[in-house]
């Protein structure tokens, strides 16, 4: 079965409120996610036109075969994806603490400290490229993507290796004792492996994506017809969530204050809605014994699983209604997205881990 991208967006919103406070009081900073988004649209958007064309054409050759989707690899590049992202939301956050130069300087107005949320316990495992580098070679053909994830293999490694010896730095607060002498050792290793990474990792996120599009829905389909409601429900419910997730952002990107806006709720009252109905399929599928069978066929542990999954889509509605509620009283709405997107994100890793395997 298919694993959802786990798409994330630069930062929770605690976060970027201290971010824009900082951006507007006239600090620069040198590489924001926008520099990023844009830089990564300009590099890839031909591969990304070519991804969806050859995505295309080996979703449609699959359903010509007649024959059960196999998406063993496409998973195992969707785990080298998800870190990618992890990576990029990592660099976003340091770099917006951290000047984007060669020597070592903190932004106007930042502190050292500010980075401890971002670089929270993080820890780098190899493997996940390892596993996917062993299904190059291996059908279905995906060439663009095939291609990119052989260039990211040494930027990857280099860049988590890195990223995990700056989280051990920055959680365990060493920068306490050294004067930031080591965080100056750091950056230089960050800085000088940043453009190796984008190079390549920003034009793989353009593949992958235009992968996932071209085959997403073949896969809502054939969940539909072969009766896993489970599976199909979950996945529409993400892909509202994603939704809504775009529409707040798109908001964000135009403040030209310090402080959250009121949000523009038109949108977002037709996509709550949406939403609403998938959980309550969503609910109604897991209530139901032939679907719950479908999913989890081993009767010793099918309880426990349902009860697990069922929390994780009920922490993902409670959370989106505290904020819809929130920003419909023009409330300071932070703390429930924040929830919201952290609930988002654990139901996401539940399903790949439980639903998908």
């Amino acid at each position: 079965m298919k694993r959802i991208t786990k798409t994330t967006f630069p930062r929770l919103l605690g976060a970027w409120v201290l971010i824009l406070a900082l951006l507007l009081s006239g600090c620069s900073f040198g590489k924001t996610s926008t520099d990023s988004d844009a830089n990564g649209a300009s590099a890839s958007d031909d591969a990304a036109t070519t991804d969806t064309t050859d995505a295309a054409d080996t979703a449609e050759e699959e359903a010509d075969a007649d024959l059960p989707v196999d998406y063993s690899k496409y998973n195992a590049y969707l785990e080298v994806l998800n870190s990618v992202y992890e990576m990029d939301d990592m660099l976003t956050g340091y770099f917006t603490v951290v000047q984007y130069q060669p020597e070592f300087a903190l932004v106007d107005g930042a502190e050292y400290s500010m980075l401890n949320d971002v670089f929270d316990y993080y820890t780098f495992s190899s493997y996940i490229m390892t596993d996917a580098l062993r299904y190059c070679d291996e059908d279905p053909d995906y060439p663009e993507q095939d291609e990119l994830l052989k260039q990211l293999e040494e930027p990857f490694n280099t860049m988590g290796e890195i990223l995990s010896d700056l989280s051990w730095y920055i959680s365990y607060q060493q920068y306490g004792g050294d004067d930031l002498t080591e965080a100056a050792e750091l950056h230089t290793q960050l800085y000088e492996a940043v453009g190796a990474f984008d190079e390549v990792a920003l034009p793989f996120m353009e593949a992958m994506n235009a992968l996932d599009e071209a085959t997403e829905a073949d896969e809502l389909e054939r969940l539909q017809s072969e009766g896993l409601d489970i599976a199909y429900y979950s996945r529409i419910m993400v892909s509202v969530s994603n939704d809504i997730d775009t529409e707040i952002w798109e908001q964000l990107s135009t403040v030209e204050t310090g402080t959250l806006p009121p949000l523009d709720m038109t949108n977002l009252e037709t996509l709550y809605t949406e939403h609403q109905e998938a959980y309550a399929d969503l609910s109604e599928a897991l209530a139901d014994p032939e679907s719950v069978q479908l999913v989890w066929p081993d009767s010793v542990t099918a309880d426990a699983e349902v009860e697990l999954f069922t929390t994780a889509a009920n922490n993902v509605n409670t959370s989106l209604e505290s904020f819809m509620t929130a920003a419909r009283n023009q409330e300071d709405y932070s703390e429930t997205y924040d929830a919201y997107f952290t609930a988002c994100s654990k139901l996401i890793d539940l399903y790949n881990s439980m639903v998908a395997g």
